[in-house]
């Protein structure tokens, strides 16, 4: 009876001691495996926002040589906005934005083919990696450039997603047809600060969110910072809470500034930024006389 009794006790402790171990590799496995997710998931959500706005303030010669002129802004955006509407004037439809997140809309110029312009080469996407094509001519201009609206929602599986709105294309032109695509699970937060020039040197004086850009001052933005906040899929952190996440340093203390996650306390984030610089703005879009 002494002997298993021992044998009992033994067994329980290697019982013991393998579900340990079990449980630790098991959760070993899950932060790696959110870490990976995570940086993989973010990177592609910057490169994409990057990807649309470096695209933005080209404009094609005319036919005639000169530069052609676009009136409607290449770049707009909401802050704290749900869903944006499918408006090429960017509204905001009713309902709380996720984290108070913001909207961006991006419109830029396609390159077609050498034998037809209106054939895309693929070298333009929008955020759906739709190629888009140049316009067919300088009348239909405007309402054939490519369109991309970039937003963070939740899905019927109750993770955020970086959304991307665009306009189906039918036969190499755009429709008037919207379509709303999920691109990245778990980004909870998008902010922008738009760079503003108050002095015309094409140089970024002040950065501020989209609600303190004037109407006349989206045509004199020259840099864009934005955040993103990812979160993984498992609760591997190690405290039952997080604290605020500075999206954009802690020299930055305007509104729009930081985010204190509510929601899955205990999941792994990461905060990713870029600042973009818009390089493709013609002098004659800022009001250089030569161009009149």
């Amino acid at each position: 009876m002494i002997e298993l009794m021992v044998a009992l006790t033994l067994g329980m402790l290697v019982l013991v001691a393998s579900t340990s171990f079990y449980l630790l590799t098991r959760s070993t496995y899950g932060s790696i495996n959110d870490s990976a997710n995570i940086e993989e998931r973010g990177q592609f959500a910057i490169g994409v926002v990057s990807r649309m706005l470096r695209q933005i303030a080209y404009t094609p010669p005319a036919s005639d040589g000169g530069s052609m002129q676009i009136s409607s802004q290449m770049l707009m955006g909401l802050d704290n906005c749900s869903t944006p509407s499918d408006s090429e004037t960017l509204g905001c439809d009713a309902g709380a934005a996720v984290n108070a997140s913001d909207v961006l809309l991006t419109r830029f110029f396609g390159v077609g083919t050498a034998a037809d312009p209106t054939v895309s080469d693929g070298s333009m996407v929008d955020c759906s990696g739709q190629a888009v094509a140049a316009p067919s001519n300088i009348d239909n201009a405007a309402s054939q450039r490519g369109l991309s609206i970039l937003y963070v929602q939740n899905g019927a599986d109750g993770l955020p997603y970086l959304m991307c709105k665009y306009r189906r294309r039918a036969a190499g032109k755009e429709t008037s047809t919207f379509v709303a695509q999920q691109l990245v699970p778990g980004v909870e937060n998008l902010q922008v600060l738009f760079g503003i020039s108050t002095d015309d040197d094409e140089v970024a004086d002040k950065f501020v969110p989209a609600s303190q850009v004037g109407a006349a001052e989206w045509a004199r933005v020259f840099a864009l910072k934005v955040a993103l906040v990812v979160r993984g899929d498992n609760t591997s952190a190690a405290s039952s809470g997080q604290p605020a996440i500075q999206l954009f340093g802690p020299m930055y203390n305007g509104a729009d500034g930081t985010f204190t996650p509510t929601q899955n306390p205990q999941s792994a984030r990461r905060l990713f930024t870029a600042t973009v610089q818009v390089r493709n703005y013609l002098s004659c879009m800022q009001g250089d006389p030569s161009c009149l």
